[in-house]
């Protein structure tokens, strides 16, 4: 546990500067469009688009009937599949691209994850607002379940900076492990629920139970569950006791190994 609070006073102390550099680095992005950061806003609308076109439209029988309009219930899954997943795989050689400014600058490499973290949330954020907007339009107003979505932000958090950091860390000792990653998160979409309802009858019943394991799986519910007044995440216990059991586990394991190595980085570079 010394090594996790260690981590997480690295990133209370370095906060301000985690913001910094992350507007900087979405500065540095745009800088060469005519349009700058108005892509931003833009890239996530057009994704949005694409896909309930795609999906919405042309197979939405297959997708599994859920309650809530099928734009609004995907456009939850995508915003939250792109500030975890989207994390994660931009994370995967922060450690190694930060190591060299960290030690010009003085700060610790264990801030990289964060940095790209803060780095999505304004794309996540549009799509959720644009979701929440949809659903008003069509009748599910903000109800007292809307404050759970600060709990679900929470879990976001530390799932995936935790996540992040220690592929960052296993990628930094073995290169060919983000490949791995980026391999596995081809498919992660499809078996998240991000655009597909996995609790269809359709869908047999041993795969639906898996799906509740499923770290990303829970997320994306329980965004859904709060912004459209479905379920409070107490009423959830076995899946929501399994999720932070996963993500302590994980943020054991990346603290333990990025601090182990942290003096060994530069003999793998």
């Amino acid at each position: 546990m010394k090594d996790v609070f260690q981590y997480i006073r690295e990133q209370i102390k370095y906060l301000p500067l985690i913001v910094r550099m992350s507007k900087y680095n979405t500065k540095n992005n745009y800088q060469n469009f005519m349009l700058g950061r108005i892509w931003q806003y833009a890239n996530p609308i057009i994704m949005a688009t694409f896909y309930y076109v795609v999906f919405g439209f042309i197979f939405k029988r297959s997708l599994g009937a859920t309650s809530v309009p099928y734009l609004s219930w995907m456009l939850v899954g995508m915003s939250i599949w792109g500030i975890t997943n989207g994390t994660i795989l931009q994370s995967l050689s922060s450690i190694i691209g930060q190591l060299n400014l960290s030690n010009t600058f003085r700060f610790p490499v264990s801030i990289s994850p964060s940095i790209t973290f803060v780095g999505n949330i304004i794309e996540s954020l549009v799509i959720l607002l644009v979701a929440a907007m949809v659903g008003v339009y069509n009748g599910y107003k903000p109800s007292i379940y809307w404050v759970q979505m600060i709990y679900y932000f929470f879990a976001i958090i530390v799932f995936t900076v935790s996540y992040s950091l220690l592929n960052a860390t296993l990628t930094t000792i073995f290169r060919d492990y983000s490949q791995i990653v980026r391999s596995v998160s081809r498919i992660g979409m499809f078996i998240s629920g991000v655009m597909m309802n996995l609790q269809s009858d359709f869908i047999p019943v041993f795969i639906r139970k898996l799906v509740l394991l499923n770290p990303f799986y829970y997320l994306i519910e329980g965004m859904r569950d709060s912004l459209f007044s479905q379920e409070w995440f107490y009423n959830k216990l076995p899946a929501t006791l399994f999720f932070w059991t996963l993500t302590l586990f994980i943020l054991l394991l990346g603290t333990h190994l990025f601090y182990k190595y942290q003096e060994s980085f530069r003999d793998f570079l």
